[in-house]
């Protein structure tokens, strides 16, 4: 029983990369407490001899003259009989015995795994906790009914990487190798998950690139602020420290191969890279990219900006459904309202509005004129078929 104990401790250790002395520390103090309980001895200590797996425990007695608690005392005259040399108030040790240890056995083992439970948590935490903010690479081990995604890190340390956290239409089958950002560390033992990791912030982007490119990562290319719609479309602003190193052509790559292993990495996710400027008016342009505008105003007290664009640039400068003036606005911190030149203001949802009103009106022109083309059609081959027939009734007279 003892050296099977011993046998589980050291799996388990060995497993999850414990420290094996503050296991078996802890091991040790879980074995008194739990004899406390069960036996009737003031004084327990528990020991684990490493070289044989044994575990020991023992009690003490105190010499006395007279016994009162014969399961703590022991008298003067009995002393003599096991330790000669012991006197009054010294204390004696007695090992507990196997059967004394069935007693506790039961509770015994909840709380030595409670303790090992609780090593493992304080593990994750001196581990983990200094690398909050950066990138992992964990491998799934299982996807679950409810579409959250189980992780193993380093040690075998276990996370989920719930839907929210999740890019959208990305799906991970077991074994796979998947970078994630850490954003938390949590001490709490009721949390299925000590580790909060995300695919979807907008750090995990800027963190990818600090990878990619060398510029980046040697401090010539410094990243302002991201912007993401996960697994649709991002924004990243980027200046360079070194006149002579183009910021954005850093961050592509040559033939867009820095750019594109990100890309892949965040489901396809597609990347703008916006040249930062200090000109706030010429931000905004970059961040509004590819659409080109013709001026803008700005409202610091509001923390707004107007943007007047041509006609011809609306559709571009809002994007698909506000896609590319959401991601602008967020890059900058400002909210950006796009204006028509020839038209009077009008807010994102309303020029959605007007676009989509456009979209139907050429759809319903061009069912319109397919229905025309048809009706002229079947005149035609009306007419067609009369001239066939009154020459075949000539010809019958």
């Amino acid at each position: 029983m003892k050296e099977n104990l011993f046998e589980i401790i050291k799996d388990f250790s060995k497993e999850k990369g414990l420290d094996h002395e503050v296991v078996i520390k802890l091991v040790e103090e879980s074995l008194i407490q739990a004899a406390q309980r069960k036996l009737p001895y003031n004084e327990i200590e528990g020991q684990i001899d490493e070289k044989t797996g044994k575990i020991n425990l023992s009690h003490f007695k105190e010499v006395v003259e007279i016994v009162e608690d014969s399961n703590n005392e022991i008298s003067v005259e009995d002393v003599e009989q096991i330790d000669p040399e012991a006197g009054l108030g010294d204390e004696v040790e007695y090992e507990i015995s196997d059967r004394e240890f069935l007693r506790i056995a039961h509770s015994t083992r909840p709380i030595i795994f409670g303790s090992l439970k609780e090593a493992e948590r304080q593990m994750v935490v001196s581990t983990f906790t200094d690398k909050i903010g950066e990138v992992l690479t964990g491998n799934v081990i299982r996807v679950e009914p409810n579409g959250r995604i189980a992780f193993s890190f380093q040690n075998k340390v276990e996370a989920y990487l719930f839907r929210r956290e999740q890019i959208y239409g990305e799906n991970f089958t077991f074994g796979d190798h998947v970078r994630v950002l850490l954003l938390d560390v949590n001490d709490n033992p009721h949390k299925d998950s000590q580790l909060t990791i995300s695919r979807t912030h907008p750090g995990l982007l800027i963190k990818m690139f600090e990878m990619e490119v060398p510029e980046i990562f040697d401090g010539i290319v410094k990243i302002v602020n991201a912007a993401r719609e996960p697994g649709r479309r991002a924004k990243i602003s980027v200046y360079s420290t070194d006149e002579d190193v183009d910021p954005v052509g850093s961050c592509v790559g040559m033939r867009g191969s820095r750019v594109q292993t990100i890309v892949n990495d965040l489901n396809g996710e597609k990347i703008d890279i916006v040249r930062w400027s200090e000109d706030l008016d010429q931000y905004t342009a970059n961040a509004l990219a590819p659409a080109e505008i013709e001026s803008l105003e700005i409202d610091e007290e509001a923390n707004q900006i107007d943007v007047i664009v041509a006609q011809n640039q609306l559709s571009l400068a809002i994007g698909h459904k506000g896609q590319n003036v959401r991601l602008a606005s967020k890059l900058i911190g400002y909210k950006i309202n796009i204006v028509g030149n020839e038209v009077e203001e009008l807010s994102i949802d309303e020029q959605l509005e007007k676009e989509l009103a456009k979209t139907k009106d050429i759809i319903e022109n061009s069912l319109e004129a397919s229905a025309e083309l048809t009706e002229n059609n079947d005149e035609a081959e009306s007419e067609t078929a009369a001239e066939v027939e009154s020459p075949a009734e000539e010809l019958a007279e």
